[in-house]
């Protein structure tokens, strides 16, 4: 048994290291799987996205670690997609004629611009605090549901393999800072969201991320919801948004032990076959059977 990790962010975009570094990683952790998600090309300017101009060397990169691992650790190619209403999607043809192995779908926008930018969910408090201010007049209940309606409309529209980290609008609201989790708004608006992705073929990943850097005290998504999405029967993958190479399996173990007082009994990994459920533990998902 081992651990399989899809959510990696190497030197092409915001992580730490070249790739190569990530797989020599991964073969030490005793890794089953890798894929690569560096965040693809917006269509503006940001200092953590791929630059448009590096996407064919970001290929060229992992399919060229792909055969030369072939024989040591199975290398899958992703790409973290953005969904903003009329900009990007992960259904956008341009992705999809890469030949991609996987797709994440993630929003890490608000959805609309302020003079000419897009201020990021998950960046630093005080951009959070400008698209809150600045396109929903402060209204914090009208932000929140309109970042679901997107995930939503995303899942709808162009449904990715993978849904990245579901509830990260809570990045930023630690201790509760701006709404709670326990108003009865935000939690049908979460249960809205969860309906939509169980009529999908979308998996919901389990993001250990948020707390090994230390930016929340849970997963991705909350324990509440994960417990809703157990109910439904909605796939999860476990994942670590890794962005330096030692946060591979980063909380991993703690986080199956979770999953299995939960009542998750499977988690699906990316196979050569396609995606698989296995079962797992706290020692590691049964990759190979």
């Amino acid at each position: 048994m081992g651990w399989t990790n899809y959510h990696t962010h190497c030197h092409f975009c915001d992580g730490e290291a070249e790739p190569e570094a990530y797989v020599q990683s991964a073969l030490r952790q005793g890794l089953l799987a890798l894929g690569f998600s560096s965040h693809a090309p917006l269509p503006f300017p940001t200092h953590w996205t791929m630059d448009p101009g590096r996407l064919d060397d970001y290929l060229s990169t992992i399919r060229a670690l792909q055969k030369k691992y072939a024989d040591k650790l199975p290398i899958f190619l992703g790409l973290e997609i953005d969904y903003i209403p009329g900009v990007i999607s992960p259904g956008d043809a341009r992705f999809q004629a890469l030949g991609l192995d996987y797709i994440i779908g993630s929003v890490h926008f608000f959805g609309s611009a302020l003079d000419g930018l897009y201020p990021t969910i998950d960046g630093t408090e005080e951009e959070f605090l400008k698209g809150i201010n600045g396109i929903f007049k402060g209204n914090i209940r009208l932000a929140v549901e309109s970042y679901y309606q997107n995930v939503r409309s995303m899942v709808q529209m162009s449904t990715p393999d993978i849904i990245g980290h579901l509830d990260i609008i809570k990045k930023n609201n630690k201790q509760s800072k701006y709404f709670s989790e326990d108003e009865t708004w935000y939690r049908q608006t979460v249960s809205d969201t969860l309906t939509t992705i169980a009529e999908s073929n979308a998996i919901v990943e389990v993001n250990t991320g948020g707390i090994a850097r230390k930016r929340t005290d849970s997963t991705y998504p909350s324990p509440w919801i994960l417990e809703r999405i157990r109910e439904l029967n909605i796939p999860i993958t476990l994942s670590s948004d890794v962005h330096s190479p030692e946060l591979i399996t980063g909380l991993f173990r703690e986080t199956a032990t979770l999953l299995l007082d939960i009542g998750f009994t499977h988690l699906y990994v990316l196979t050569p076959t396609g995606w698989q459920p296995r079962p797992f533990s706290p020692e590691g998902v049964e990759y190979f059977i």
